[in-house]
This record gives C-alpha cells, sequence and structure tokens, in this order.
C-alpha cells in the first residue's frame, strides 16, 4: 500500500471522527497519539493533518499539535454565499449541455430518495451526503471542471459547520425537507425553463435557513434578497 494512499485513509478516518463528534470543538489532536492509536508511522498522519489544516478543519498550533476549528452560524452565511455565486449563473449552462442520458442518471438518485422518504423526515448525515452528491453531479454537467471541484470542497466544509453546530452525532437525528425538491429541479432543467430552474435552485440552497434551529436564529446570509440574486434569475 502506497504512503499516498494509507495517508487518504488517515484523512478520512480522523474527518469522519470530527464530524462524528469523536473529539470535542477545540480539541487538540497530536501525531504521535494519532498514529500510535492507528498502528502507524507519524508521517501519513503529519500528511492528513496538513491537509485537513489547508482545508480549515483544524488549525496547527506550534509545538502543540492541531487543533479542532470552531465554526459559527458566520460560517454558514459564507458558505451560502459561495454556493450562490457557483450554482445559480452555471446553471445555464448545465441546461445547454444536459443530455438524455446525464437527465437520466440524475432522475434515477434523486426518485430513488424520493420514494425512500415520503415522510420528509430524514437521518441529518444521510440527507447531506445525498444533498452534496446530487448538486456535484448536476454542477459536472457544466463541464466546468474547475467550478465543480471548488463547489464540492464548499459542500463538505457547509456539511462540516452543518455537523458541528446542529449534529449530535447520532444517526437518529433527523431534518426536515422536501423530498420532491431536487425532482422539481430537474423538471425545470429539462422542460429548459432557465427562470423556473434558477429560482427552484435558489429556494432549495436557501431553504438551509429553515432547516438548521440555531439558538440565536438571527444570522443572515448575504446575497439572498431577491434584489441581490435578481441578475442570476
Amino acid at each position: 500500500m502506497s504512503k499516498e494512499t494509507l495517508k487518504e485513509q488517515i484523512y478520512n478516518r480522523i474527518l469522519e471522527e470530527i464530524i462524528n463528534k469523536k473529539y470535542p470543538v477545540d480539541y487538540i489532536l497530536k501525531e504521535k497519539e494519532l498514529a500510535e492509536r492507528f498502528g502507524i508511522s507519524k508521517a501519513p498522519v503529519r500528511e492528513a493533518l496538513i491537509e485537513l489544516s489547508m482545508e480549515n478543519v483544524v488549525k496547527s498550533i506550534p509545538r502543540a499539535g492541531y487543533m479542532i476549528v470552531r465554526f459559527t452560524e458566520k460560517d454558514i452565511s459564507e458558505a451560502t454565499s459561495m454556493r450562490l455565486l457557483l450554482e445559480i449563473p452555471v446553471l445555464d449552462s448545465v441546461i445547454d449541455n444536459m443530455t438524455p442520458a446525464l437527465m437520466s442518471s440524475l432522475r434515477k438518485d434523486v426518485d430513488k430518495f424520493a420514494r425512500e422518504n415520503e415522510v420528509k423526515q430524514v437521518p441529518m448525515g444521510e440527507w447531506w451526503n445525498d444533498n452534496i452528491s446530487f448538486h456535484v453531479a448536476l454542477n459536472a454537467v457544466s463541464g466546468n471542471k474547475l467550478l465543480n471541484e471548488t463547489l464540492a470542497s464548499v459542500l463538505k466544509r457547509l456539511w462540516r459547520i452543518i455537523a458541528q453546530l446542529f449534529w449530535s452525532g447520532k444517526p437518529t437525528d433527523y431534518i426536515t425537507i422536501d423530498p420532491y425538491a431536487h425532482r422539481n429541479l430537474l423538471d425545470a432543467i429539462e422542460l429548459k425553463d432557465r427562470k423556473k430552474a434558477k429560482e427552484l435552485l435558489l429556494e432549495d440552497i436557501l431553504s438551509i435557513k429553515s432547516q438548521m434551529k440555531y439558538p440565536n436564529q438571527n444570522w443572515t446570509i448575504p446575497r439572498m434578497d431577491s434584489e441581490a440574486v435578481n441578475g442570476f434569475i
């Protein structure tokens, strides 16, 4: 097994443990302790922690280790604003590049999710994983690889923020969603109704405000007012 592959495994394991709240916020991860627990050398652990640090999951503390970054509602606002900038303008290219085969593939997963969640209550972790997969796959139809990689990174970061602020780490934590939101969006795209598609995508992106229950509930999402997004739609 190559060192790079081992590093990726350690990266994924540490990230999963952070999301699943194995460690409290502000906890300091130490290379030596992780290497001993995983039964490996410190090198791949160090590489994994450096990558997590570059993604702002942890912060390097000289001579101490890597502290888990504490998120706030402001981070949700910023990530959601990025989604608006990355997803809505590119929807025209998605519509132009859509083929029957691509639409069929997207519908297969969306319809399966809708059938399995008629009650509109789904585990938070399951919903976010499916949500990320859908939006990345839809955005990929635009053909802009760099933009799509950026969106994937933003969505994964948003899930880490949501997990830290709202999720207990238990698979029994549920979230209220519209199981047909993505299906309705695909309907508009297939009909090449650009205005309707953008309105539905905007509504889907901003639904995070009603889905998440933060104690203060006074955070706002920049660019979410109709006048600000009017140029997109």
